[in-house]
């Protein structure tokens, strides 16, 4: 559940603006050769990226490039991201798929660079990837052409959040393994790798394997009414595992140290995942873990003070200001969000059958970003900076369904967001004062803040972004509410602790309130903000992603278990949340 996934999709038009480009079906000539003006068109671009002349190279894009990419943001690109790439040295040609060329560019880290002309010459699409050795390109037989056909239309699906589409094209050997659910918070997390086609390398007993970025990523096991039973996600062999091993504080003594270390140490060992901090609550006591480092080469370890950007684990915290809002009468959850809206959006009918609740539990039917959003995008690194009030008001008064509301969850960072908005004008108080009076000062979570005074605090962890680049905290405006919050493992201990037991009266009631089901179809569970595991419903959690960090946290209700994973790198940490929970679930007394 991630607050980056917009944020990827404006960094991806320039990193990985290569959908549907890279994917090999074409029959392979006996000898693959460069194309002269496409070298040519290649080499100018690089030089005017070591130049720092992001309008020259503007001037190479065509028309489809455009639509996607403004000048002002490829100006950010060049300022935000290259210089960690820079100087780009030796233009060395690799292979040819279809229209689309790909080059092997030499510099501080060596990338795969894809480009492909349109009938004006001008760059149609292009993209830079960390460098892989296996790319070539490879025929197909029929039947792995088939599978390529059904991988494409799969990752098409997932690539325009369309997650229940591509489930549908799922068999039942799949299907019984990974229900809608996992599939769902899967799609969500592996979105940010489907804008990249996949480059196919080999066919292993009906298995396509491809690479996409830094992964490989097997498709196929076709059944007999041509649906899939093969789909995974594992870091690309060639990098996976780190040469030295990681510093740690887990002392290794324990069951639990020993448990926690093999979920940890396997996170951190692979290429790319900088830092690791995990909280654990577990027989009444708190235990925390950390490995890597706060930034990269510092050799500094993160501790359980460190803080990181939490992401949409702050929905969790917005939800309970409504419950803490319906507890004192102001709102109720079946309350119309027209009563808070200004008259001139409050008359659009569409918005009338919409409800709080629908708002915290993703039923409103609002898309996770307004379409055109992107468009006011001028800085790489803060998508949302801004996304304001007065925009989404627009959006609001234009708003169509295209269903009723409470029939389907779908998740919606816009929605949350407004639900903050909602709750300002309510309490007559900002996000951040809420967050203060009603949660942090209350539990004492005095490292929870949407704003880090780094004079103050100098224990932050540095984010790391898709090519390892250092990326600075969000900015958010309109929808702070949905992820703006950065904290750290031992206020996270504490407010998932409290979640358990908390000794404020009107804290514990809300949040109570934010655990009772509000939306259940089929493997769906959702509370107010909160999500239950499919196969488990005692647990409760939530995700979180920005541009530099992920972040997790588990709880379960009944083995009175919690779990907190921070890390500062676009990895997929919120995944090590649920294998250390259950892990943990299954440790024998001791």
């Amino acid at each position: 559940m991630s607050i980056s996934t917009y944020r990827n999709v404006i960094v991806q038009s320039f990193i990985f603006f290569v959908t549907g480009l890279v994917g090999c079906r074409s029959v392979v000539p006996d000898k693959i050769v460069s194309d002269k003006k496409t070298d040519s068109v290649t080499k100018l671009a690089i030089h005017y990226l070591n130049e720092n002349k992001p309008d020259s190279l503007y001037q190479l894009t065509g028309e489809r490039t455009r639509k996607h990419i403004t000048a002002t943001l490829l100006a950010s690109f060049t300022k935000e991201k290259l210089p960690y790439l820079l100087p780009l040295t030796k233009v060395t040609f690799i292979t040819k798929n279809d229209s689309v060329s790909v080059y092997k560019i030499d510099g501080k880290i060596p990338i795969n660079f894809y480009i492909s002309l349109d009938k004006l010459n001008k760059i149609d699409k292009f993209s830079l990837l960390p460098y892989q050795k296996e790319l070539k390109a490879v025929a197909m037989s029929a039947d792995e052409k088939r599978t390529d056909e059904l991988a494409h239309k799969v990752l098409t699906f997932i690539n325009r959040q369309q997650d229940d589409s591509a489930y549908a094209l799922a068999g039942d050997q799949f299907k019984s393994k990974v229900n809608a659910v996992k599939w769902r918070d899967f799609a969500d997390n592996a979105a940010m790798l489907t804008s990249v086609s996949p480059f196919f390398l080999r066919s292993n007993k009906g298995i396509n394997v491809y690479i996409i970025r830094s992964y490989q990523f097997s498709f196929g096991d076709l059944a007999k009414d041509g649906k899939f039973n093969a789909f995974g996600f594992q870091p690309y062999p060639e990098s996976a595992v780190k040469a030295t091993k990681a510093a740690t504080d887990n002392k290794l003594i324990t069951q639990l140290d020993k448990v926690a270390d093999k979920i940890l140490s396997a996170y951190i060992q692979t290429q790319g995942n900088v830092g690791i901090s995990a909280g654990v609550f577990y027989k009444g006591k708190s235990y925390f873990y950390n490995y890597g480092e706060r930034k990269k080469g510092s050799n500094n370890l993160p501790d359980d003070h460190t803080l990181y950007e939490i992401g949409s684990i702050t929905k969790t915290f917005t939800s309970t200001l409504l419950a803490m809002a319906v507890n004192e009468q102001k709102v109720t959850l079946e309350t119309s969000i027209t009563k808070f809206l200004p008259d001139s959006v409050a008359q659009n009918p569409a918005l009338k059958k919409i409800t709080f609740k629908e708002l915290a539990n993703h039923t409103a039917g609002f898309p996770r970003m307004p379409a055109g959003a992107e468009l006011m995008v001028t800085d790489v690194d803060q998508p949302f900076g801004n996304y304001g009030i007065n925009d989404m008001f627009s959006f609001l008064k234009h708003f169509k369904q295209i269903r009723q509301p409470g029939v389907k969850s779908e998740y919606s960072n816009f929605g949350v967001g407004l639900l903050g908005v909602l709750l300002e004008k309510i309490y007559h108080k900002t996000y951040p004062e809420l967050i203060r009076n009603y949660i942090t000062v209350p539990l004492k979570m005095n490292e929870t803040m949407a704003i880090v005074d780094t004079l103050k605090f100098k224990n932050v962890a540095q984010g790391y972004g898709q090519v390892f680049e250092p990326v600075p905290f969000m900015n958010l405006t309109a929808v702070r509410s949905a992820g703006i919050i950065k904290s750290s493992t031992a206020d996270l201990i504490t407010y998932a602790k409290a979640q358990l037991l908390t000794p404020d009266a009107a804290l514990s009631a809300a949040i109570k309130l934010t655990h009772q089901v509000t939306f259940k179809n089929d493997a769906v569970i959702v509370g107010l903000g909160w999500h239950y595991f499919p196969d488990d419903k005692n647990v409760l959690q939530h995700g979180g992603a920005t541009g530099g960090c992920r972040a997790s946290v588990c709880i379960d209700l009944s083995k009175q278990i919690g779990v907190v994973i921070l890390t500062n790198n676009a990895g997929t940490g919120d995944m090590v949340g649920r294998n250390l929970i259950k892990a943990i679930q299954a440790i024998k007394s001791e």
